[in-house]
């Protein structure tokens, strides 16, 4: 091996009187003694991660952090000398000498060592000046251990060419495994903020409660040194609170709950290479919380029941950590986060109900507003006074001139970070200071020598975090001394690791990745990125998404022709492990309901293969899940540009008819009749017949209304029920039941919807649960049971509440729509604030209830007289409108102009095919166009309309005859009715439409 210089702990050991006890004792028992001694001594050195050098005699010379570096060194040197006295057989004692210092390290030839220098030297010197039993240890490993041991007083041993002898100390005990770690030894300026932290500390565990504090500052303002000294104090609390961190990173696709994975797995003691099966073990009955690691433990779960569960079993996890005693977490580096870990974080703030200390650190361009719901508070960190930065780096670098010192405080204003930065500088070159943190990093690397500057670009393009063993195998030739970047201050070593037999570090800042990431040439970072992804694909275990960003970053599609300019086998091989690792972290986070990093994913991999319809397909899907029907919309039609297999494009279709059918309301434009018609044609001319294809092209046929309605919703229920999938089955119900719907059988149509409730339990997807109420609501309302339905829509805001933004809307726009549809208008007021804020938070995703949600709290305003707000309702409803969805719309436009009494802009809801092929909307749209019909219409207009017999819409139709008749018998039946249904606003609105028909007819 080439010779490298190490930072090394040697330990010497040699038996107290072993030759009096030879004396005494057979040779063969001796040697046997000896061979058991030999062994349980490279026992324990081994454990520590030590290298045992020799052993000679009776003696044994072992190495840390040599030939491999190893940070702790000196504590482990140290916990070894007491393992291995505890190991001795009765009878026997060791004297032990421990020195750190300077080695050479490269192949050892015959008789001699592979460390080799003074450090050896000494170490040996003070095992022999040791006493029986104990342990000296040089000043140097003294202070290395400072913080982790008790030691005796200072004691000089004379040696041999030392002519001040040698500086030691007795090691009395071991305190804690590892010393505590980090700079930042000054603490200025941040007492007010941390008085903050604590008030609200004792405030979650007075009140037995969750409290959310996020702290908001600049990069290296201070942040992770406040936290450092919060946990410092909390360390002497009674009981002492459970501590746990993570922090989010700012690179790489899917890693959406990577902070949480980081505390699940210090608190379980997961490592990242240990096997799927052993992480589900150490889970245990919380398997759900595998998704939090990567893990594919959802099964055949819908990716909105995955996340529903997730979020569950962390409150509950969570929940019982804390009934035992308080609980802080801290996520440091929110402003990386993406939306599912805010979500989850809040839910825990919300649901959590012990005392929990949820800290969160971020940049100033967070803009994340936590539910109101929430005990939160905001802590914003501004840049230190001149005179506390002056006071700091004085504190700091007493020993640099005045003049150096002042352009110091003047350079870093008021950033602790840019002060240690310069500092450091300053301390290793004393050249001028670069104008700007960036010039000081690129030039702290470039005085780096050629190996180390190497190693940290190698780390660089593995992360923010990175292990050791990839670091040696990226830099080649090269032999850089790890402990030399930790020593300067570039990284620090973690005092876990999450790859077994990896020591693990982690760069100081982002902005030190950053700037050795983008010194290097592309070609070079895509090599790179390419050597990690198959070093850390041979490790094995679950890093999809890790493997996904490697690959990717090596082959991108802008740079391929400068990192991979002959092409050739090697780029279609990389290209290749670059889908296929792109595809599975896509289906992972979908699975987690991350529908946007799902997309980033698939996205990434689309240039790299010829096999893109597949992945457009997969795109529409994650689209689907997220009711965004232009992009769904545009997914397909580039997956059929790209198909030209029959059978495949007859089944893309099939998925496009079908989620559209499901799915109607989430089109900006929604498909006409005839495009549906198309679609379904396209689809039935290649399925394979009787598959799961061909029921959802059948249901979606019946879906949409097409003459054929009633035979392909029966045939898709009879082959649903053959292929016996429970989601099938209830799509298939429910397009009979819409079918009978529009044939107005209103109690058929409540039975077919009702009997998909036996189904719920086998769905397995809080989507398809929600979507039962949807289709049952109009039918209870339909068949007279308002009650019933209310209920239902009571439910079904429970349903969704943990759902998308989408799904929520749906859950107050029921409700809404009941009291609609009961003229009990009050009660639309009382859910105003609701509705509108759902609205708000699913405007970008197209769905007709955004703008008729709005309409209808507008109609509930105007008649409580508050025209100004119904009229700011109706231009907020006007922005979100979509198109192609009929008296979905106008029906509350013209229930508006109604109550306006705006007869010149009263249009009539002519379109009675429309009216038919609807379920959701077309009770309120039949109402009102009969109430319509008995202002400007006719007898025979309104015996022509849609009111079947015994319905919620008959009195409507009754009084509407009753009045173009002039007929007051039939006007009392309908009042009766009315009354009857609870409908008292209807019943009450007889006489002004009477007034207002004279109105419209002169």
């Amino acid at each position: 091996m080439a010779d490298e210089r190490k930072l090394a702990t040697i330990l010497f050991a040699d038996l107290a009187g072993s030759t009096a006890l030879a004396d005494e004792q057979d040779p063969e028992r001796t040697r046997a003694r000896l061979e058991r001694f030999y062994d349980a001594m490279a026992a324990e050195i081994r454990v520590a991660g030590g290298t045992v050098e020799k052993f000679a005699g009776d003696a044994v010379m072992a190495a840390f952090g040599a030939p491999e570096a190893l940070e702790d060194h000196a504590e482990r040197a140290l916990h070894t000398a007491f393992a291995m006295q505890r190991r001795l057989e009765t009878g026997l004692a060791l004297r032990i000498g421990v020195n750190t210092g300077e080695v050479v390290v490269g192949g050892a030839r015959e008789n001699s060592s592979f460390v080799s220098g003074d450090a050896v030297n000494v170490a040996a010197r003070l095992e022999r000046a040791a006493a029986s039993g104990e342990v000296l240890a040089g000043e140097r490993t003294a202070a290395a251990a400072r913080g982790a041991f008790e030691f005796g007083a200072p004691r000089t041993v004379e040696a041999k060419g030392k002519p001040g002898g040698v500086a030691c100390r007795p090691v009395l005990r071991a305190l804690s495994l590892m010393r505590p770690r980090g700079t930042g030894r000054v603490f200025v300026g941040r007492d007010g903020e941390l008085e903050r932290l604590w008030r609200a500390y004792r405030r979650s565990v007075d009140r037995a409660a969750a409290v959310l504090v996020t702290v908001v500052g600049d990069a290296g303002v201070g942040k992770t040194r406040v936290m450092r000294e919060l946990w410092q104090q909390l360390a002497t609390q009674e009981p002492e609170p459970l501590r746990r961190t993570g922090r989010c990173l700012p690179y790489g696709d899917g890693i959406t709950f990577w902070p949480l994975a980081e505390a699940l797995k210090e608190h379980l003691a997961i490592l990242e290479s240990d096997p799927p099966e052993e992480v589900r073990r150490r889970l245990g009955n919380r398997e759900i919380l595998g998704l939090t690691l990567g893990l594919d433990v959802a099964g055949d779960l819908h990716p909105l029941a995955a996340r529903d569960r997730l979020h569950a079993a962390w409150v509950d996890f969570v929940m019982e950590q804390a009934s035992q005693r308080p609980v802080v977490l801290l996520i440091e580096d929110v402003h990386w986060a993406e939306p599912p870990l805010l979500e989850l974080l809040e839910r825990l703030a919300r649901d959590v109900r012990a005392p929990l200390l949820l800290l969160a650190t971020a940049r100033p361009d967070f803009a994340r507003s936590w539910d109101a719901r929430v005990d939160a508070e905001t802590i914003l960190l501004e840049p230190l006074s001149g005179d506390v930065a002056t006071s700091l780096v004085e504190e700091l670098a007493d020993q640099l001139p005045p003049d150096i010192r002042d352009v110091i405080v003047r350079r870093a204003e008021g950033n602790p970070f840019f002060v240690e930065e310069l500092i450091q500088l300053a301390n290793e070159d004393g050249v001028a200071i670069p104008d700007s943190v960036q010039a000081v990093l690129a030039a702290r690397i470039d005085l780096l020598g050629e190996a180390e500057k190497a190693a940290l670009q190698a780390a660089a393009v593995i992360g923010r975090a990175f292990w050791t063993g990839p670091v040696y195998e990226l830099v080649g030739e090269h032999s850089p001394d790890l402990a030399t970047l930790e020593s300067r201050d570039f990284i620090r070593r973690r005092h876990t690791s999450s790859l077994e037999g990896e020591v693990e570090y982690v760069f100081k800042h982002a902005l030190t990745r950053e700037v050795a990431y983008n010194g290097q040439t592309k070609a070079r970072r895509a090599r790179l990125h390419a050597d990690f992804a198959g070093w850390l694909e041979g490790v094995g275990g679950e890093h999809a998404a890790l493997l996904a960003y490697h690959y990717a970053e090596a082959v991108r599609p802008e740079d391929v022709d400068v990192a991979w300019p002959d092409g050739g086998d090697e780029l279609e091989l990389l290209e290749a492990k670059a889908v296929t690792w792109l595809s599975r972290a896509a289906e992972a986070a979908m699975s987690r309901y991350e529908l946007q990093d799902a997309v980033a994913l698939l996205d990434r991999a689309i240039p790299l293969t010829d096999d893109k319809a597949r992945l457009w397909r997969r795109i529409a899907r994650a689209h689907a899940l997220n009711y965004d029907g232009d992009a769904l919309m545009h997914a397909f039609e580039r997956a059929l540009e790209l198909t030209e297999d029959e059978r495949q494009r007859s089944e893309t279709y099939a998925e496009l008819a079908f989620e559209s059918g499901l799915r109607s309301g989430m089109w900006r434009r929604r498909p006409p009749e005839h495009v549906v018609d198309e679609w379904t044609s396209r689809a039935l001319a290649h399925v394979k017949p009787r598959s799961p294809e061909h029921v959802k092209t059948l249901v979606a046929r019946a879906m949409s209304g097409l003459p054929d309605g009633d035979e392909t919703a029966a045939l898709a229920l009879e082959l649903a029920e053959e292929l016996g999938e429970a989601s099938l089955q209830s799509a298939a119900r429910d397009a009979c039941g819409v079918n009978a719907f529009r044939d107005g059988d209103f109690e058929r149509a409540y039975e077919f919807e009702t009997s998909r409730f036996r189904l719920r339990d086998q769905l397995g997807d809080p989507d398809l649960v929600h979507d039962l109420y949807l289709s049952t609501i109009p039918t209870a309302n339909a068949t007279g049971r308002l009650e019933e339905a209310k209920r239902l829509a009571n439910e079904l805001t429970e349903v969704v509440a943990d759902l998308t933004p989408h799904h929520r809307l749906h859950g107050v726009a029921n409700l809404i729509e009941i009291e609609e549809l009961k003229g009990t208008w009050d009660a639309v007021l009382a859910l105003e604030e609701a509705t509108v804020a759902a609205v708000e938070a699913n405007r970008y995703t197209p769905c007709v209830r955004n703008a008729r949600s709005l309409l209808v709290c507008a109609i509930a305003r105007e008649l409580a007289g508050d025209r100004e707000r119904s009229a700011e309702l109706e231009a907020r409803a006007a922005e979100l409108a979509s198109e192609g969805h009929g008296g979905a719309i106008a029906t509350p436009r013209a229930r508006l102009a109604i109550a306006r009494g705006s007869l010149d802009v009263l249009e009539i809801l002519s379109d009675e095919a429309w009216l038919r092929r609807q379920t959701w909307f077309a009770l309120p749209s039949a109402a009102l166009r009969l109430d319509v019909f008995a202002i400007i219409g006719s007898a025979a207009d309104v015996e022509g309309s849609f009111a079947p017999p015994g319905s919620y819409v008959q009195p409507f139709a009754t009084r509407a005859l009753g009045v173009t008749t002039g007929n007051d018998e039939l006007l009392r039946r309908a009042d009766e009715r009315f009354r009857a249904l609870g409908l008292v606003w209807h019943a009450d609105q007889t006489e002004p439409l009477r007034r207002l028909r004279k109105l419209a007819l002169g």
